[in-house]
């Protein structure tokens, strides 16, 4: 079956491949070298195959989800920074500081409807800008000044719209810094009675974090903030557990000159697994497409997996600046298979019961020789909290904030593994927004060297075998568990 669809799609892939080198579409991209032009048309074309995979971003379209940013070959891409002429250290920095290019024409061609996109491609001429993938910025040089425009901000506007006109233009004013921080910035309003007061506004702006040495002390510190969080309604406490806290790249030199000056300080990366590796798949147009073709291999299994009349009895909010429509409920669905099962996704896991969360901090994932998971603890001695593993706590509300239970998403399903982690989906990421689910974080708990759990989940109690897990089977019967795929079915030796 899974041949079929294959093939299927690949002659979608081949019908988007003549169409891009018809001359009418080659003009579109002027500026450009002709084979960056060909490249252009050729991603152009491969978004409406894109489309069909059914993962689209459900809240921030203009974001995208695997559709490429530009036409640049990787070789290429040091002259065509120094060709911006925003600031000569760029070219050197562009790498290391997560950097890349973006094309209006392209990003009109996969949201032609966007008012972001209409109203700066009207403003912009040049063919390529300097991008923020991490968080949807783009910049530009204007009369010796650094400007910039954020395309991931369309939830964001939607609060605002909402809001009393003189609040709504203060909050504006400062856009980056409030948007970017409103999640630290609530969390310093909801755990008022545990955090102490910080009146430095740089500080203020940085998540707040609190060190724990027991279970004890971490239950009773989640019961306070918990009680704590009751001062807003509906307000719901959503946990993640890493081992390590990664942090987005040190830009502070370029912030300092007017490059990503919300930059000032690092924050915790959410990248989503789809974009962890995307950009070492762009190069080569063969592995891109096999990329598509493997995503359309795993939603074609995802769909038996959905529940069919899912519209009729989930809990999704139909009101609220973040409300999913039937299609975004779909890509809930297929993300939270894809993520759960092997698969990349444009989501990140989090779960309603932070003993679940501090199982995933304080184990330590290994493959096998056979591409099989083992879990094991985590060890750590080292005396930098920053290289604690933390338990990451998110306060969301239904329709306000881009998120979904798995009561919302799945409620009836054969998949038990997401059932038995307690887990919902943060999602509002997307290509050009790879670091989007940041903006929710409100506190990072550190737990100290010597923390354990005195009655840890076994392994497979989270991660269910096959003879149990209904989703695990049905994945594995359909061929998705081979080893020589890029993603297979992940399971427990």
């Amino acid at each position: 079956m899974l041949e079929n669809i294959r093939n299927e799609w690949k002659k979608e892939i081949s019908l988007a491949h003549q169409r891009s080198q018809k001359p009418e579409n080659l003009k579109v991209f002027k500026g450009l070298h002709r084979d960056q032009a060909a490249r252009a048309s050729y991603f152009s074309e491969l978004n409406h195959v894109i489309k069909k995979l059914g993962l689209s971003n459900p809240h921030e379209k203009t974001a995208l989800t695997i559709e490429p940013t530009h036409p640049v070959q990787f070789q290429f891409l040091e002259k065509t920074f120094d060709k911006l002429k925003i600031n000569s250290t760029l070219s050197s920095k562009y790498e290391h500081s997560k950097l890349s290019l973006l094309s209006l024409e392209m990003l009109a061609c996969y949201a032609p409807n966007s008012h972001s996109v209409i109203l700066k491609k009207n403003e912009l001429q040049e063919p390529l800008y300097l991008l923020d993938p991490l968080y949807g910025f783009v910049f530009w040089k204007e009369e010796n000044r650094i400007r910039n425009y954020c395309f991931a901000i369309d939830i964001w506007i939607a609060h605002l719209q909402s809001m009393p006109k003189k609040l709504s233009r203060e909050l504006w004013s400062n856009r980056a810094d409030n948007m970017l921080s409103a999640g630290a910035l609530a969390g310093r309003f909801l755990f008022d009675n545990i955090l102490p007061l910080e009146k430095d506004p740089l500080k203020r702006s940085m998540t707040p974090e609190v060190h724990v040495g027991s279970e004890a002390e971490l239950f009773e510190l989640i019961s306070e903030l918990n009680k704590s969080a009751e001062k807003v309604p509906e307000v719901e406490l959503w946990f993640r557990g890493q081992n390590k806290d990664y942090l987005t790249p040190d830009r502070l030199d370029l912030a300092k000159v007017g490059v990503t000056p919300y930059s000032n300080i690092r924050e915790s990366d959410f990248t989503p697994s789809l974009y962890r590796k995307y950009d070492t798949q762009l190069d080569n147009i063969e592995n891109f497409e096999s990329l598509i073709l493997e995503l359309a291999e795993w939603v074609h299994c995802a769909k038996f997996l959905s529940p069919s009349n899912s519209e009729s009895h989930i809990g999704v909010p139909a009101k609220g600046v973040a409300a999913v429509t039937k299609e975004g409920l779909s890509s809930y669905q297929r993300g939270l298979l894809l993520q759960q099962y092997g698969a990349p996704s444009a989501y990140i896991d989090i779960t309603k019961d932070p003993e679940i969360a501090t199982w995933f901090a304080t184990h330590r994932c290994t493959n096998n020789k056979e591409g099989k998971m083992q879990y094991q603890n985590y060890h750590w001695n080292n005396s930098d909290p920053e290289s604690w593993p933390t338990v990451f706590i998110f306060p969301l509300i239904k329709g306000l904030h881009t998120y979904l239970d798995l009561e919302s998403i799945l409620s009836h399903s054969e998949a038990l593994r997401p059932a038995r982690q307690k887990c919902g989906l943060l999602g509002g990421a997307g290509n050009l927004a790879r670091n989007y689910c940041a903006r929710y974080l409100s506190l990072k708990i550190r737990l100290k060297p010597g923390f354990k759990l005195s009655n840890p989940a076994s392994p497979s109690e989270l991660f269910p075998p096959a003879s149990e897990d209904g989703a695990l089977s049905f994945l594995k019967e359909q061929g998705l568990g081979n080893l020589e795929r890029n993603f297979a079915v992940s399971e427990l030796a």
